[in-house]
């Protein structure tokens, strides 16, 4: 059936062009990109460095602790170029706890992951995470 629709030049054409809208779809889909995040037991937070995120798409967050006292809270959070507002958040508990989590962006923008160890300063915590956009 391709072969019969591709005898024709004008059908040669669409046909080509079809297939590379197919393809620089499936291009831009396999490309999401993350942004990881480290904890070393000396650190009470870490903060991730800002990714911008258009409205609507999909971010996805993951932390897992390696060995951890406690446990770390962490969230992604959104900038508007003069503060920053919690958008989501989990736990990952202690030891080799891990935890994600995935919502649309509400807005378009930067966001950034930050994850803390425990409460009130307290160190000890070993761990990655990562913001996928």
């Amino acid at each position: 059936m391709i072969k019969t629709i591709a005898s024709r030049s004008k059908n040669r054409f669409v046909l080509a062009i079809a297939l590379a809208l197919t393809l620089s779809i499936g291009v831009v889909q396999a490309f999401a990109a993350q942004s990881w995040l480290y904890m070393t037991p000396s650190e009470h937070t870490v903060i991730g460095e800002m990714v911008f995120v258009p409205k609507g798409d999909e971010i996805t967050y993951y932390w897992e602790n390696d060995g951890s006292t406690h446990s770390v809270g962490f969230g992604v959070y959104y900038f508007d170029g003069q503060s920053s507002t919690l958008i989501s958040s989990k736990t990952a508990g202690y030891g080799y706890g891990n935890h994600g989590d995935s919502f649309d962006a509400p807005y378009n923008g930067f966001y950034f992951l930050k994850a803390n160890c425990g409460g009130n300063g307290q160190t000890g915590c070993k761990g990655s995470g990562y913001i996928e956009y």
